[in-house]
């Protein structure tokens, strides 16, 4: 199989007249071996695009779940280094579909230059960065830096982001652009966020490049919603806790459960 590009995998979708499905996961949960099996798993269940979590001891965009799984990975001493070491693995067992890494700036300081982090990131078969709590007026240099390494760096837009932020978000974003549906934090709802039309149409007008709708999405009928708004949808919680809840509480029943999750999520 070819490996896919993140645009590659808005093309396809696009060709194919369906939503890009992106899923999260935390890397090391629940435990450090079981994570390139789930990526793998991740994939096998239709995902077109992964964001995997840096473990971080204090994720202040994130819900009690994606909480839990940071902590795990904080228990491990799981660093970027490790995260990296991941992906290679993946990449080395067939994994084909972009992977993000999503964190937080913490993470990435144990670099001292962006051009080592990027080309370390690119090596590793990686794909670009999401940096939850890096302001996007801060943010040029690293951009600037992953684009000229083939990555994408990926930059987050709230329901209170001001025309004024967008543009400045507009002049950094490649890849995608993360559309937090509802002020406050990651977790599971029984339903959508208002005015989420109102709100992509409103980013669209003043972007260039895909958007993702994320935060509070869950069941296949959130994806089918949300996705006549946006280009993508994110899951994340359910993800984690369909990890949690696997039986057998193993590496091989988490990875089944999760790609009989996302199956039903992507599958009609």
């Amino acid at each position: 199989m070819t490996r896919f590009s993140i645009k590659d995998s808005f093309v396809k979708a696009k060709k194919e007249q369906r939503t890009v499905f992106i899923a999260f996961t935390c890397c090391g949960f629940v435990d450090k071996e079981d994570t390139v099996d789930i990526l793998l798993a991740l994939e096998g269940g239709g995902t077109d695009i992964i964001e995997l979590g840096i473990p971080f001891s204090d994720p202040q965009a994130d819900g009690p779940t994606i909480q839990r799984a940071h902590q795990r990975g904080v228990d491990q001493n799981i660093s970027l280094k490790d995260v990296l070491l991941t992906v290679r693995k993946a990449r080395e067992k067939g994994l084909n579909v972009p992977i993000v890494l999503m964190g937080y700036y913490n993470n990435f300081l144990q670099y001292d230059r962006d051009t080592t982090l990027c080309k370390d990131v690119s090596e590793a078969g990686a794909d670009g960065f999401i940096i939850v709590d890096l302001p996007p007026e801060e943010a040029a240099g690293l951009s600037a830096c992953a684009k000229e390494n083939g990555l994408s760096y990926i930059p987050l837009i709230s329901p209170t982001t001001s025309k004024e932020r967008i543009d400045v978000i507009n002049s950094i974003a490649h890849g995608f652009i993360y559309c937090v549906s509802l002020n406050g934090v990651t977790g599971e709802r029984k339903e959508l966020a208002p005015n989420l039309n109102e709100f992509i149409e409103r980013i669209r007008d003043r972007v260039s490049e895909p958007l993702a709708l994320g935060f509070g999405l869950s069941t296949r009928e959130h994806f089918l919603t949300a996705g006549k708004a946006a280009d993508a949808v994110v899951m994340g919680s359910r993800i984690i806790q369909t990890i949690e809840n696997a039986e057998p509480a193993n590496t091989s029943g988490r990875a089944k459960a999760v790609r009989q999750f996302c199956a039903s999520i992507t599958q009609p």
